[in-house]
């Protein structure tokens, strides 16, 4: 009987010890929501009065059930005018079909300081003589890019920031979690 409760002691030990990991794993997007919500909430105060380098860009629409007094700041995307392209000319439309070279990345996160890269139209660096832009229906895309494109003129290199209201909402879509602030730098080549 002392052999079989040894033999317990021992099994039990022997367990516990085996069960004792490290874990170094860092949760790289632990409270999401809570940090792309405050990430942009800090972005939008910096482009209210920003400038003509930093403004706000509201929905075009709004939906059925929200009235223009009921909008809230997450009706909109925030740009960054990194290089203003021609100028003068329209604009791709909602039925448009726009050639854009463009990098999307989510907020910063332990892991990825820049922000984890999900997309991109080209590899590596961005060079203009040799990347072949995406063909992208505005009409298609999530809502806030396809806002930027309509505004965008032929050249105009813009950082966009997406609220998650406009861009994946509370679903995940493939690599990129719910509740993320989409982050685009964008370069429109032409429209159709």
């Amino acid at each position: 009987m002392k052999q079989k409760y040894i033999i317990a002691v021992l099994l039990a030990a022997l367990c516990m010890v085996s069960c004792k990991e490290e874990d170094d794993t860092v949760e790289e997007y632990a409270n999401w929501q809570v940090k792309n919500e405050a990430y942009f909430e800090e972005a939008y105060q910096k482009h209210v009065n920003g400038g003509p380098e930093a403004f706000v860009l509201k929905r075009l629409t709004l939906p059925d059930s929200v009235n223009i007094n009921q909008a809230k700041h997450t009706d909109c995307i925030l740009v960054d005018v990194l290089e203003s392209g021609l100028g003068w000319g329209s604009s791709p439309l909602y039925s448009s079909t726009a050639y854009v070279h463009y990098r999307g990345r989510l907020i910063p996160s332990p892991s990825y300081p820049s922000g984890y890269q999900f997309d991109s139209s080209f590899l590596n660096e961005f060079d203009p003589q040799t990347a072949e832009p995406a063909e992208l229906e505005v009409d298609k895309m999530v809502e806030g890019f396809g806002l930027a494109l309509q505004y965008m003129k032929i050249g105009d290199h813009w950082r966009v920031t997406i609220p998650y209201q406009l861009g994946y909402g509370a679903t995940s879509s493939g690599t990129i979690p719910a509740y993320s602030t989409l982050v685009f730098e964008m370069w429109l080549d032409y429209f159709e």
